[in-house]
């Protein structure tokens, strides 16, 4: 079987997923929040072990107190696409520490990260790839 990275498992998914849903969720969601968590945000991704990375959205909407559909928008190149897993955590103040997975063809990519008012930086790993998103408020 041929092995995939990251990259190329997450360009065929981000491709294959609707930008417009994507722009709609954006549109609608409030730039603050009283949660803290729910939201626009605004940053980039990176990977870790290869130089791929660029631009990165996303929109976090509330399911229950502690748990969150993230739908993330990544461009890289020339090309972006919409990405979404749920994530779930638990609070210590002001700070959501959080965790989250997803299979995407066959590849089970694991998120972790925290979450603050201001700041939401968060890490992807896989068994091809990992990498750093950082994003802020808009």
């Amino acid at each position: 079987m041929k092995s995939w990275s990251l990259g190329t498992v997450l360009a065929l998914a981000l491709t294959l997923c609707g930008c417009s849903s994507f722009e709609s969720r954006w549109n609608a969601a409030p730039s603050t929040s009283a949660d803290g968590v729910s939201g626009r945000w605004i940053g980039t991704w990176q990977n870790t072990n290869n130089a791929h990375g660029g631009p990165l959205q996303a929109v976090l909407i509330a399911k229950g107190s502690n748990d969150f559909s993230a739908y993330f928008h990544a461009g890289w190149g020339k090309r972006s696409g919409t990405f979404q897993t749920p994530i779930q955590g638990s609070r210590e103040g002001d700070t959501f520490r959080f965790t989250g997975s997803k299979r995407v063809f066959g590849v089970k990519i694991k998120t972790s990260g925290v979450i603050q008012p201001d700041e939401f930086n968060a890490s992807y790993d896989s068994r091809f790839d990992s990498g750093t998103f950082t994003l802020k408020r808009p």
